[in-house]
C-alpha cells in the first residue's frame, strides 16, 4: 500500500531555532536544524519540504498567511496532507487564518511547533512532529493545531502557557485527536459541500481593546479616529462594561459605521448580552457579541471578512455564522 504524501511547510519558530550561546534564540536554517530530525518519519509518509519563510512568529503577517494558503492550494492535487511548522506565539492566529482561507478543504492541514528547539535534548519538537505527521495522514478535512498530546481545531485554540509542553488549549471545543498509548479520534467537521478554493485577503483595520476598571472610553474613540473599521472589546465576564460613558462611545462608533464586537477576558465560555444590565446596554448601543469565538479567531475572522469586502452591516449578519467550525451557530 502506498504511503501518504505529505508536504511540510516551514515558517520558522522555536522548533527550528538555534542559539549561539549566550545569545537569544533566532531562526535557523531549515535543512540544518529540522530535516535531520524528521528522518524516520518515512515509515508514516513520503515527505517533501518547502520553506515559506524563516521568522520568529511574532513577525508573522497576513501576507505570509496568504503565501501559506497559496502553497497548500498549489499542492492540493499532489499531497494527501500538510504540516505547517510554526512558532507558538502567533500559531493560533495562523491556524484561524488558514481555516478561513481554505474553503472546501478536503485534506488535513496540521499546524505545529514546539517550546524547545528540536536540537535540544529535552525538546518537545520531535514528539510534536511525529504526532502531527500522523494526524496529517488521517481523514480529517480541516485545519488543526497539534501540541502536547492533542490535535485541536485550529480556530478554537489559544496559547495558555510559555512554560508547559501543553501550551495550547481549546476551552470550548473538544480535541479532534488525543494521543496516548492509543490514538483516540474525536468528532471533526464533515466533508465539504463546496469545491475547494483559496479565499485570501485580510484587512488589518481591526483594533483590540482590553478594558480595565477606570479605563476611559476615549480609547475606543481614538481607535476609531485612527481608522479602525472593527474594534474588538475584551469585556469583563459575560460581556460587561461600565454603564457610564461606554454605551455612548459604542453607539457613536457604530453610528460611524464601525463594527464593535464584544468578547470576554475569561478563558472559557461565550458571551451573550442580556444576562446583566451592563451587557444589555452595550447591545442596545449596537455592539455585536462574539459568542464562543476565541479572541484569535474573532480578530482574524474580522480581518478576513473585511478583506472579502464586508461592511459593518454585513459583519453583523455573518460574524456568528460558522465558516470552519470556529463558533456555534449564531
Amino acid at each position: 500500500m502506498a504511503r501518504p504524501r505529505l508536504l511540510f511547510l516551514h515558517t520558522g519558530g522555536t522548533l527550528g531555532m538555534t542559539a549561539a550561546r549566550p545569545g537569544p534564540l533566532a531562526p535557523g536554517h531549515y535543512d540544518e536544524t529540522v530535516l535531520p530530525y524528521v528522518r524516520g518519519l518515512e515509515e508514516l509518509a513520503d515527505i517533501d519540504g518547502r520553506v515559506v519563510c524563516n521568522l520568529d512568529s511574532s513577525d508573522m503577517t497576513p501576507s505570509i498567511w496568504g503565501a501559506l494558503g497559496a502553497a497548500i492550494a498549489d499542492g492540493m492535487s499532489d499531497y494527501d496532507g500538510f504540516v505547517v511548522l510554526h512558532g507558538t506565539d502567533t500559531m493560533a492566529w495562523t491556524a484561524s487564518a488558514l481555516s478561513f482561507m481554505l474553503r472546501g478543504l478536503r485534506k488535513p492541514v496540521v499546524v505545529t511547533g514546539s517550546q524547545r528547539p528540536i536540537a535540544q535534548l529535552r525538546t518537545d519538537a520531535r514528539s510534536n512532529l511525529v504526532h502531527s505527521t500522523l494526524c496529517a495522514t488521517l481523514p480529517i478535512p480541516e485545519v488543526g493545531l497539534y501540541f502536547g498530546s492533542h490535535l485541536f481545531r485550529g480556530n478554537r485554540t489559544t496559547k495558555v502557557s510559555i512554560a508547559s509542553y501543553d501550551a495550547f488549549e481549546s476551552p470550548d471545543h473538544p480535541p479532534l485527536v488525543s494521543m496516548g498509548v492509543d490514538v483516540q479520534l474525536g468528532a471533526h467537521l464533515p466533508g465539504p459541500t463546496e469545491p475547494f478554493r483559496l479565499a485570501t485577503g485580510f484587512c488589518p483595520d481591526v483594533a483590540v481593546l482590553t478594558p480595565f476598571p477606570g479605563m476611559r472610553p476615549t480609547m475606543l474613540r481614538a481607535a476609531v479616529d485612527a481608522g479602525a473599521r472593527a474594534v474588538l472589546l475584551r469585556a469583563f465576564g459575560d460581556g460587561n462594561l461600565p454603564r457610564t460613558a461606554w454605551p455612548d462611545a459604542v453607539r457613536a462608533a457604530t453610528d460611524a459605521g464601525v463594527a464593535i464586537v464584544v468578547t470576554t477576558q475569561c478563558t472559557e465560555g461565550g458571551v451573550s448580552p442580556g444576562r446583566y444590565e451592563n451587557s444589555a446596554a452595550l447591545a442596545d448601543a449596537g455592539a455585536l457579541f462574539a459568542g464562543d469565538l476565541t479572541d484569535e479567531a474573532a480578530v482574524v475572522k474580522l480581518m478576513w471578512l473585511l478583506g472579502q469586502g464586508a461592511d459593518a452591516q454585513r459583519l453583523r449578519r455573518v460574524l456568528l455564522r460558522p465558516v470552519a467550525g470556529e463558533c456555534a451557530s449564531g
